[in-house]
């Protein structure tokens, strides 16, 4: 369980980092961009606390459906704020956007890296699959 906090914690540096670099290039976008982030990091801490407790199914699917109910909140809101823009804003807001979704995404495949596998925690241990042999 505190792998997944880890990720966490590399996600939310990806996500400050998005945010300085937007806000430094791309002014205009950099709000998109961390929404995008805070989203995919509030999704994500509601997942931790999800499954920290026994899994429960109404809860699950509860969590499922308010997670799929905030991303389209927040597409529709990018939508509707930049629909008056033209074309080729609303596209560059939604790339910003999804810069900031992948945020989790990023965290994940970061702490795939040899440079995080030999700091991983012990509860990460490799349990190596017996082969069963055909004649059994």
């Amino acid at each position: 369980m505190k792998d997944v906090s880890v990720i966490n914690l590399i996600a939310l540096g990806y996500a400050i980092v998005l945010g300085l670099v937007m806000f430094i290039f791309f002014r205009t976008y950099a709000i998109w961009a961390v929404l995008g982030s805070a989203t995919a990091l509030f999704n994500h801490s509601q997942t931790i606390n999800l499954t920290k407790h026994k899994l429960d199914t109404r809860k699950l699917v509860n969590h499922l459906i308010l997670r799929f109910v905030m991303y389209t909140i927040v597409i529709a809101f990018v939508y509707f704020d930049q629909r008056a823009n033209g074309t080729s804003e609303l596209t560059r807001s939604y790339i910003a956007l999804l810069l900031g979704f992948f945020s989790i995404k990023v965290g994940v495949f970061i702490y795939a890296t040899p440079l995080f596998k030999k700091h991983r925690l012990k509860d990460d241990v490799y349990v190596p699959i017996r082969e069963v042999d055909e004649d059994d």
